[in-house]
């Protein structure tokens, strides 16, 4: 037995050549440059890539031959379905990725329902005598493609068609004409009155309002203050510039406010077909607001003009505003015909949301329809996900945060919005 802290000579002999060779090897390896060398694994890696994108391949059988779906006796067919399948499904063709199961489903369903419901909706309108209008369906995608510099690459993008989305936009209106056309979309004097009672409330302030309706004109490039998504803002112009652009963006407001100061002019049309802010689809109208919800200039013009007046040109950091101003009210609470409009409309929207999933379930259930593409769907993937009323409520209500619901905010440049104290849309 050996004392500790003492080892045997023949074990330190064994021991030192060992250290050489281990020392030098080290240097050896520090004086060397490091080589690259050819991964040894790429044949185990690239089988594993390649087994997880086929593991994201669809499984589902593929599109049966004959029409896509029947309904009242009308086919659908298998090409139209096929179009827009196809061309939604090229975003990950181009990307050189694998459709995944459940995207593939979600598009076979979502589209030939799509095109289930088109149908019905035709065959029902001509039961109750509902012509579309050709012109309310152009102007609707003319409203679409406007402010879209790049409209067939913005298709591309939808995966839709010129076709396609005319289809939607009818099938939008045919849904409604259908409600109207049956009286589930009429709203009574009786229900305003009874709406504001609960409401008027939310309406009251301290302080005077307006409500007022404008056409915007920007000063240079209309994308120049809010630059596209992804692009650097746009360098400072030169004084030429500058003094170019108000020139023309001066002399276009000039020239609208003449047209809107006319006899029988129609301001809200004229808003419509030139005003370059998010609310001339409505007829430039803003909405009820108070004096510091706008900036300043556009505020001062607005609460120093009389009702039905409709201002020169007014010069904001957004451009040139023509004003019109359709109302005047003391602080205090919103009396009912200062808010009747507003409160019609939300009766129709929450009628017409309603009507609509009555309309859909109705008459699905009235024609006799066959959906060829439902078998290859399989069965549905969520039916074990949590559903969805079980999300965890916030404050113990239904999720929606507590709080007011005024906002300042400038014409346009800061979403103006459409009325400064109304209650929540249903």
């Amino acid at each position: 037995m050996y004392r500790t802290g003492h080892r045997p000579r023949f074990f330190l002999r064994s021991l030192v050549p060992c250290l050489f060779a281990t020392a030098s090897f080290a240097l050896g390896a520090c004086n060397e440059t490091p080589k690259p060398e050819k991964a040894t694994d790429l044949e185990r890696i690239q089988p594993q890539a390649d087994e997880a994108k086929n593991a994201a391949k669809s499984k589902l059988p593929p599109i049966p031959d004959g029409p896509a779906a029947v309904v009242g006796g009308v086919e659908i067919p298998r090409e139209k379905f096929m179009a827009l399948y196809e061309r939604k499904l090229k975003r990950y063709v181009d990307r050189g990725r694998a459709v995944p199961t459940a995207s593939d489903r979600r598009i076979r369903k979502s589209l030939i329902e799509r095109f289930i419901w088109a149908e019905v909706l035709r065959q029902e309108a001509k039961k109750v005598g509902v012509e579309l209008d050709p012109k309310a369906v152009q102007e609707r995608l003319d409203q679409q493609r406007k402010g879209i510099k790049d409209w067939e690459k913005h298709l591309e993008r939808r995966g839709e068609t010129e076709d396609s989305l005319r289809e939607l936009v009818e099938i939008e209106l045919l849904e409604k004409a259908i409600l109207e056309k049956t009286g589930r979309l009429s709203v009574t004097d009786e229900e305003v009155k009874a709406e504001y009672e609960k409401v008027k409330d939310h309406y009251k302030s301290d302080k005077p309002r307006v409500r007022a309706s404008h056409i915007l004109i920007p000063i240079g490039p209309k994308d120049r203050l809010r630059p596209a998504p992804g692009k650097a803002p746009a360098e400072e112009p030169s004084e030429a510039e500058k003094k170019k652009w108000e020139a023309e963006a001066l002399a276009k407001a000039n020239e609208i406010y003449a047209k809107a100061t006319a006899s029988g002019a129609d301001f809200a049309q004229l808003a419509r077909e030139y005003s370059e802010g998010p609310s001339g689809p409505k007829g430039g109208d803003l909405g009820i607001f108070t004096k510091d919800r706008m900036v300043e200039e556009f505020s001062e013009a607005a609460f120093s003009m009389k009702v039905g007046e409709v201002s020169k040109p007014v010069k904001t950091k957004f451009g040139y505003h023509i004003i019109k101003v359709t109302g005047k009210w003391p602080a205090g609470t919103l009396p009912l015909d200062a808010l009747v409009d507003q409160i019609r409309q939300r009766l129709e929207m929450r009628k017409l949301f309603e009507g609509k999933r009555d309309l859909k379930k109705e008459l699905l259930g009235k024609y006799d329809i066959k959906n060829n593409i439902e078998p290859t769907l399989g069965p549905d993937p969520r039916r074990n996900r949590r559903p969805a009323g079980a999300a965890k409520a916030v404050d113990g209500k239904d999720g929606a945060k507590p709080g007011g619901n005024e906002t300042k905010a400038p014409p346009e440049g800061k979403a103006a919005g459409a009325a400064s104290q109304a209650p929540s849309a249903p």
